[in-house]
């Protein structure tokens, strides 16, 4: 059957020529619009590192000089950092309050763009010379309002030494760092601009910016004994991201009244919180654009499809219908209508497959000549093999709609009026 599909083919080459450039133009350009596609599908798809749901950040700000409660600088007794800790203590206080933390340019979401050197003291520092890697300033209870994990898939937060200054750093810069096989927690890195060394205390799972980009390496550098004061005396108490989790969802309105309800607890001395914003919130203004993007995309290539659609069918259906003759013939030769349809289907089927060595040399140059994205998603067989899979099946159905009424009609038709045709 498959030898006299091919003699067919080749004897009607100067009509099936002009079909096959449109198959292999068609394919094509489908292959790299799903290759586009399974790409984004791929990245967004990817474990965040981090939870963010019932997740707030709160507005932090000082009162003015001329507000009534207002406390001189002379008469405060305690530092900034103090009056920030306590704040977050009648925050993790309350029933409704999940967890705590504070963080400077690190909470998910928040547009936080904070960089730093580490190097490995007892690996290759050869790796990490002239690279800058983000670095996110966070207390420990970060991890427990956010449910980090290390790169086991446990909780992080209680691994994380009582009191102490740490740093934790993320899977892939240990990987970098001291090698795939090797562990690095209890290993020491350096930090370029201190100068000091610390121990990893945990390795956290990858963290990504957000849904559409891939994770990197990272560190997080864990503020609880002396680096909190300086921190906090550097950046202020009032730019703190303070975020909290709450046991329950809860709306913008019962967030507001929750606040309301602290009253005179959500101020010390001149620190007070003004309102709250949903962390889900800032992820939907931090990735508006790329979702704008991805729809524009799909709208795109939703466009693309239809017109492939009709172009395909159509070109099978004209095929089709300009052969009721031949089918009228094999008809009164004995062909039966389900043999007539699965003989005209693996014909059109047969068009499409030997495109396919073509694809695969036009696929090997785009990889060559770089074109594919590999940045956030590298080349693997099944990359290459997923594409390829759902491009042809796709193509299949419409070669399949495109053949399956003109061929339904033409042999219904008695033979005597079909042999009309030839």
């Amino acid at each position: 059957m498959f030898t006299q599909i091919i003699k067919t083919i080749w004897h009607q080459r100067r009509a099936n020529g002009w079909i096959f450039a449109e198959i292999l133009v068609v394919t094509g350009v489908l292959w790299y619009m799903a290759d586009n596609l399974l790409v984004e599908y791929s990245v967004y798809n990817q474990p965040l590192g981090y939870d963010i749901e019932n997740c707030w950040r709160l507005k932090l700000a000082n009162l003015d000089s001329d507000a009534p409660n207002y406390v001189p600088a002379d008469n405060l007794s305690t530092t900034q950092a103090e009056d920030l800790r306590t704040l977050i203590d009648h925050l993790r206080r309350d029933p409704l309050v999940d967890g705590a933390c504070a963080a400077y340019f690190s909470c998910p979401y928040s547009f936080g763009n904070s960089w730093g050197s580490l190097e490995p003291v007892e690996g290759d520092t050869a790796v990490a010379r002239s690279q800058n890697y983000h670095v996110r300033r966070v207390t420990p209870e970060y991890f427990d309002v956010f449910r980090v994990k290390d790169k086991q898939g446990n909780a992080l937060y209680p691994q994380l030494p009582t009191g102490e200054d740490c740093l934790v750093v993320s899977r892939d810069m240990e990987t970098r760092f001291f090698g795939k096989a090797a562990d690095g927690k209890g290993k020491l890195v350096r930090s370029n601009e201190e100068g000091e060394s610390y121990p990893v205390a945990a390795v956290s799972e990858p963290v990504r910016f957000d849904d559409f980009s891939t994770a990197a390496p990272c560190y997080f550098q864990v503020v609880a004994a002396g680096q909190y004061a300086g921190l906090v005396d550097q950046f202020g108490a009032d730019n703190a991201e303070v975020c909290i989790r709450m046991k329950r969802g809860m709306s913008q309105e019962e967030m507001n009244g929750f606040l309301e309800s602290m009253g005179e607890r959500l101020t010390v001395n001149n620190l007070y919180v003004y309102g709250a914003v949903e962390i889900a919130a800032q992820r939907e203004t931090r990735i508006s654009g790329r979702i704008n993007d991805a729809k524009i995309k799909i709208a795109l290539v939703s466009f693309m499809l239809i017109n492939v659609f009709f172009g395909i069918t159509g070109t099978f259906w004209l095929r089709t219908q300009y052969r009721r003759g031949e089918i009228g013939l094999r008809m009164s030769l004995g062909s039966s209508r389900r043999g007539i349809f699965r003989y005209m289907n693996e014909e059109g089927l047969c068009l499409l497959a030997l495109s396919l060595p073509v694809l695969f040399l036009v696929t090997a140059n785009m990889i060559y000549l770089d074109v594919l994205e590999t940045v956030r998603l590298p080349i693997t067989v099944w990359r290459i093999a997923s594409v390829c899979v759902g491009t042809y099946l796709l193509m299949a159905v419409m070669i399949f709609l495109g053949i399956w009424m003109p061929a339904q009609k033409a042999s219904s038709l008695p033979p005597a009026e079909a042999l009309r045709y030839e």
